[in-house]
């Protein structure tokens, strides 16, 4: 076991959840598309129900956990 995490913040040791808005879904793969902090990422969705584009996903190490809050976005 390594005795130090090479990045600043470790995704593991956390206790993290990054805020993705949903871009676009796959049911089929049960994940979604979306974009954490400005970096496009896909989510896996299988713990969580009815996933929409639009929607806010409360994600960690790659999968989303719960339903977030939604947010007003400035056009």
């Amino acid at each position: 076991m390594s005795g130090a995490c090479p990045d600043e913040v470790c995704i593991t040791c956390s206790d993290q959840l990054l805020a993705l808005v949903v871009t676009a879904t796959d049911a089929a793969a049960r994940t979604a598309r979306g974009s954490i902090d400005g970096t496009v990422v896909d989510v896996s969705t299988d713990l969580v129900d009815r996933v929409a584009v639009g929607d806010v996903l409360l994600c960690h190490g790659g999968v989303a956990l719960q339903h977030g809050a939604p947010v007003d976005v400035l056009a």
